[in-house]
């Protein structure tokens, strides 16, 4: 299975806005260098599970058509847009992202706070994290880091 990297974001700091980069740096253990979950770790003996979040965009697409809300790549609040690629089956497996190596650790489901970022009136919070259960996108680990580009190849 292979697919391709569409979007790279990340927030300078918690509930900051996303801001999409031509070029990441994935630094092993850590994080992407510049976003709000970037963090130096001690040791690799304390598992860092918040390094980097994927979310497909089939899932963001398939999001509008089910509520109607039109909402764009960096919304969900994930790293990495992807498309291609069944990130789900992901979990607990090694992939390449262009020159760096990932590992799945979970899916990344839904918030509250999600929710009430992306209801309107016509549509409630809970509507919206029902609407993304399960399709919200991957929790990575970085095993391997390297630099990324939009267009770069998600190889499995």
């Amino acid at each position: 299975m292979s697919g391709i990297v569409e979007s790279i974001l990340i927030a300078g700091r918690s509930g900051g806005a996303m801001h999409a980069l031509s070029l990441a740096e994935l630094v092993a253990g850590c994080g992407i260098r510049g976003d709000r979950n970037f963090k130096q770790v001690e040791s690799a003996s304390e598992p860092y599970d918040q390094q980097i979040t994927f979310i497909a965009a089939e899932e963001i697409e398939r999001f509008h058509r089910h509520t109607g809300l039109d909402i764009g790549p960096g919304e969900p609040r994930r790293n990495i847009v992807t498309r291609g690629v069944a990130l789900h089956e992901l979990v607990g497996r090694e992939f390449r992202v262009g020159t760096a190596v990932i590992r799945g650790v979970e899916l990344c489901e839904p918030c509250a706070t999600l929710g009430r970022l992306l209801s309107t009136p016509q549509v409630s919070a809970s509507a919206v994290v029902k609407a993304f259960l399960h399709r919200a996108g991957l929790r990575g680990r970085i095993v391997t880091g390297g630099m990324i580009k939009a267009g770069d190849r998600v190889d499995v």
